[in-house]
């Protein structure tokens, strides 16, 4: 029993390691939005992701803080960065897949969940 024990701690150590921060997946959603900006023909509704992806960084930079990380600001850049160059190379019709939905999803529950008012409708 001990031996089933042990090997459901350690089974579970690595699992629990690779959660990542809060702030990280704040920054993806926050280049999400920025990403599906530029892809808005109507620059009003551009402009409103383009505010959301603006406050889910500050959101993200301030989650970096809380969380203790060295670089708040340069942590939540580098996640944003790689997040907007991912759904920027996907291209406009990323927003009919599923991962697209599963992310706006998550952040709109993340949103609601951390009690921010910042996914557009």
């Amino acid at each position: 029993m001990r031996r089933l024990i042990l090997a459901v701690v350690v089974t579970a150590l690595p699992i629990a390691a690779q959660a990542q921060p809060l702030s990280q997946s704040m920054a993806q959603c926050s280049g999400l939005f920025h990403a599906v900006s530029t892809f808005m023909s109507d620059p009003v509704r551009a402009q409103t992701l383009d505010e959301a992806g603006i406050a889910w960084r500050a959101a993200a930079v301030l989650q970096a803080q809380e969380e203790g990380q060295a670089d708040p600001a340069g942590h939540v850049a580098r996640y944003q960065r790689e997040s907007y160059d991912d759904w920027r190379g996907r291209g406009k019709l990323a927003a009919f897949s599923e991962d697209f939905r599963d992310w706006t999803k998550y952040c709109s529950s993340l949103a609601k969940s951390k009690g921010l008012r910042i996914t557009p409708d």
